[in-house]
């Protein structure tokens, strides 16, 4: 988990997002619809984004866990923060760790590229726009 290892006492059924935000105090990773569609609870497993709210905690052992919590000092934050990119802030920690892991494989994406990873992300408030430019900032800095 972001580095280091956990163990967790916990049913193996009970979702990775119920184990980061009860038992770890990981709370960055947000709870939206409960069935993986929103992206508000996206983590990496192993460098893939992953919705947490439907990743029972058996099928996450011994994989390398990343929560936003994860992403300090990463080039994402400061340009979210230039780019003025988080309105509400509901559905951005998971656009931060898809767009991590998009920047992780392909450092210099195009615009398209930056829409199509963080297409699954259903951000209300219609930030998509300054999103976009802040992940392109990202990957210019």
């Amino acid at each position: 988990m972001n580095g280091e290892r956990h163990t967790v006492e916990a049913d193996p059924d009970t979702s990775l997002l119920d184990v980061l935000r009860g038992d770890l105090g990981l709370v960055g990773s947000r709870f939206g619809c409960g069935t993986g569609l929103c992206g508000a609870c996206f983590v990496l497993l192993d460098g893939h984004p992953a919705p947490a709210c439907d990743v029972p905690l058996w099928s996450a052992a011994g994989k390398a866990v990343t929560t936003v919590e994860g992403l300090a000092g990463h080039p994402l934050l400061p340009a979210f923060v230039a780019e003025q990119a988080a309105q509400c802030g509901y559905c951005v920690s998971g656009v931060l760790v898809s767009a991590a892991a998009l920047l992780a494989r392909e450092p210099h994406p195009d615009e398209e590229a930056v829409k199509g990873a963080l297409d699954r992300h259903l951000c209300r408030c219609g930030a998509h726009g300054r999103m976009v430019r802040a992940v392109l900032r990202a990957a210019g800095a």
